[in-house]
């Protein structure tokens, strides 16, 4: 769905002349709307048909201050769209009509009027000639039918803006799908950008801070070094050293969290076989994926185990953790990814915002995955989550 850039705010006039426009094209709307009402069943309009509708609406959004939302055109709504337009470009003729008799009536009376013309469609009208007080009388009425005969124009174009707004506008439940669409895509594209962005803050801690905490520790040996054994400098040196060695490993582990280097490279599984073997509760990893995950579904999932492993070590105080992740084949769905994170500590997890479970729903969802959360109070604790792999 494509919308249109919004009509001007069209005058009165504007409107008219749009009805105007609208129903010279009758000849055109009857054989259009014949055609499309025995093709309605079809997948879609037909060449003249969808001609037909495009070029209404157009008319519809420059003269009758419409917004086309550019909802899909289908057999049934051109069909019933133009069905009608029949209707309406009847009615527009007939007020054209109309319009064009009192013209033709106003000539006519002037002509015999003042230069005493006689023509034979109004001489049993006319008589002997039109006086003056006549035509005094006949130009509040003229005047009075000719507004009437405008006002049913403009209305014959209100009633055409109704029409197109009824049958070419998108119905709620296609706005509802349109938003839902771009929300999703929306959402996928600001996980992309922050996982990115997670790249690059790894690559900097890895390339500059880290690089530099390296340097400082050799500088600090070096000055170590120089100073000689058991002065009180050395000593001030020898724990400046340590504390230096101390923030590259940090420092290591902070860029490993923000996002493994190798995850790119080697793959999610030795990525989560290093993770699991540095937890603080002793965790089994069980792979059952023969292939290579997407790049975004190997992300996602990285966190998911990260985040909960985490939490495990926090809150629950397990003996042990599992994570198995297999991959699951839906008939309608496709493939899935199935992670499932089970511990057996006390239990009671529940995702609270602000709190690390929420960020996991939270991540999941954007990935247009799902995650359940089994954990009654005494355990065990079961987290699944499930991502597709399209």
């Amino acid at each position: 769905m494509n919308p249109a850039p919004a009509a001007p705010h069209s005058t009165p006039a504007r409107v008219m002349w749009g009805a105007a426009l609208g129903a010279v094209t009758w000849p055109i709307d009857v054989f259009c709307a014949v055609l499309a009402l025995l093709t309605a069943g079809g997948p879609a309009p037909l060449g003249p048909v969808r001609a037909a509708v495009t070029w209404h609406r157009r008319r519809a959004v420059r003269f009758l201050d419409w917004s086309d939302d550019g909802a899909p055109l289908t057999s049934r709504r051109a069909a019933a769209y133009l069905a009608l337009r029949v209707g309406m470009s009847s009615l527009g003729l007939l007020v054209l009509g109309l319009l064009a008799y009192g013209v033709f009536g106003v000539v006519v009376s002037l002509a015999s009027w003042l230069f005493d013309v006689r023509l034979t469609v109004d001489a049993a009208v006319q008589g002997d000639g039109l006086s003056t007080w006549d035509v005094v009388v006949l130009v509040p009425i003229g005047a009075i039918l000719l507004y009437l005969d405008l006002m049913g124009l403009f209305g014959v174009g209100l009633l055409d803006r109704w029409t197109a707004a009824r049958w070419l506008s998108p119905s709620r439940s296609e706005r509802l799908e349109a938003q839902v669409e771009e929300l999703t895509v929306s959402r996928a594209d600001l996980l992309s950008a922050l996982d990115t962005e997670r790249g690059r803050i790894e690559r900097d801690l890895h390339d500059g801070v880290q690089q530099r905490a390296v340097a400082l520790g050799l500088l600090v040996n070096r000055a170590r070094r120089l100073a000689g054994p058991g002065s009180a400098g050395s000593l001030l040196l020898e724990q400046a050293g340590r504390e230096a060695e101390q923030l590259v490993t940090d420092l290591r582990d902070v860029a490993w969290r923000v996002r493994p280097t190798t995850l790119g490279t080697h793959g999610l599984e030795p990525v989560l076989r290093q993770l699991v073997s540095h937890t603080a509760v002793p965790t089994v990893l069980d792979w059952a994926v023969p292939v290579r995950l997407p790049p975004g579904v190997e992300t996602t999932v990285y966190y998911v185990v990260a985040e909960a492993l985490t939490n495990v070590a926090k809150h629950s105080g397990a003996e042990g953790a599992r994570v198995a992740v297999r991959l699951a084949d839906q008939p309608r769905d496709g493939t899935f990814v199935q992670v499932v994170i089970s511990d057996d500590g006390t239990g009671g997890a529940a995702p609270r915002p602000g709190h690390g479970l929420a960020g996991l729903a939270g991540r999941t969802a954007a990935a247009g995955g799902a995650l359940t959360i089994e954990s009654p109070a005494g355990g065990p604790t079961r987290i699944e989550v499930t991502l597709p792999c399209a």
